[in-house]
């Protein structure tokens, strides 16, 4: 039986480039159905081909498709499944929202149940400011391996996986192995998110204070999900002095690969120009502690580590805490983008984008914009999936 189904064809602009792939299949027998450029940029062109064709057709014709100098093919999408074109039934892009409870805000390591209203939370965000479905998911899974095991499982109902609410380090093997073995994207929100967030408010802030963000010493203080994901993106975007500390020594490894250095929470007071906290540590900073001049991100809530007024009287130039620096900022972008673009990933040039969007989206004079402005989420993912379609184009990351 044959079925509509749609081929991602990239091809360069060059006289001819176009007619060659379409006059491979006609040579296989095969009924266009449909012509469609999805993306136009500087050197080369994304195409949807729609075709009749069936199983037994793919391997021979993507073979043939690959054989021609000028163009390449990306991927087959199932025509039935294409949100964009028209139908009887409406089909929105839709995504996991998925965790185990083992990092529920307030309330620790809890069963899944406990972060129900978290997600459901994140699902209405999605749906007011992207106009995506986020459908929750709890799994009461201990195990590593089961929990990725069931996540795969059901993925293929979804578009992309948002885990949330999921503990270090066990949150860190769980993105991985998800990673390695689904073709869709897969993030987790406590890490990158918050990642993204906070590397937009120090662009501002260090604009702030008159200095590149990547001349200065950054310490971050609590390497768990958020810390090291913090430090992780960081280290991407280009700062060169990263100083860290966690009463883990597993957590000192990851900063160790990320070409970090461990230093005391006084040295790091004394030393870094910058300093986040993300300890869940009430009080940890006193006001005689911090340096003047000094930009301190406190990000532990509802409690931070020093109230940014303490702070700021105490002589920091730019002070911020969890409730102005939080992760709502940056996930509907993200996973708008990812899913209008097909990417198979997130990558971190993806997240930087994002962070970049959200910095210059902020009024003069503030790290960071109206979080409930559907424009600023609009703006995010343009400039992601703006990234995601160069990377393809330049054969980085392949989309789904």
């Amino acid at each position: 039986m044959k079925i509509p189904e749609i081929l991602l064809i990239q091809t360069p602009h060059s006289p001819g480039a176009l007619a060659s792939v379409l006059n491979v299949i006609a040579e296989a027998g095969l009924l266009l159905e449909d012509l469609t450029s999805v993306w136009h940029g500087r050197d080369d062109t994304l195409w949807e081909i729609t075709v009749d064709t069936g199983n037994a057709a793919r391997a021979e014709l993507v073979d043939r498709l690959n054989a021609l100098p000028r163009a390449r093919f990306i991927t087959w999408a199932d025509h039935t499944c294409d949100y964009r074109h028209g139908g009887n039934v409406e089909m929105r892009s839709r995504v996991a929202i998925v965790t185990d409870g083992s990092a529920v805000l307030r309330r620790g390591n809890f069963l899944a149940r406990a972060s129900l209203a978290a997600i459901e939370g994140k699902a209405a965000l999605f749906a007011e400011l992207v106009g995506i479905s986020g459908i929750p998911m709890l799994i009461e899974s201990g195990a590593v391996d089961h929990f990725v095991d069931v996540v795969c499982a059901i993925a293929p109902s979804f578009g992309a996986i948002l885990l949330e609410d999921i503990g270090a380090p066990r949150c860190f093997e769980i993105e991985q192995k998800l990673r390695a073995r689904l073709p869709m994207p897969v993030l987790h929100d406590n890490q990158h998110g918050t990642a993204v967030v906070v590397l937009a408010a120090l662009l501002n802030a260090s604009r702030q204070i008159g200095a590149p963000l990547n001349s200065l010493t950054v310490g971050v203080i609590g390497l768990g999900a958020a810390g090291l994901g913090i430090a992780r993106l960081l280290h991407s975007h280009g700062v060169k002095r990263l100083l860290g500390t966690d009463l883990r020594a597993q957590a000192i490894g990851r900063l160790a690969q990320l070409h970090g250095h461990r230093e005391s929470v006084k040295h790091i007071l004394e030393r870094a120009d910058a300093v986040i906290c993300a300890t869940g540590a009430k009080g940890l900073i006193a006001p005689e502690r911090v340096r003047p001049g000094q930009i301190i991100f406190a990000l532990s809530d509802p409690d931070p580590e020093i109230e940014p007024a303490a702070a700021l009287a105490a002589g920091a130039a730019v002070a911020a805490d969890g409730k102005r620096i939080n992760n709502v900022w940056c996930f509907p972008g993200l996973f708008d983008a990812a899913l209008r673009a097909h990417a198979r990933a997130f990558t971190d040039a993806m997240l930087v984008a994002a962070a970049n969007a959200l910095a210059t989206a902020a009024p003069a004079g503030q790290l960071l914009p109206d979080p409930l402005d559907a424009s600023v989420h609009a703006q995010v993912s343009q400039a992601v999936q703006a990234v995601a379609r160069e990377e393809l184009r330049d054969g980085k990351v392949r989309m789904r």
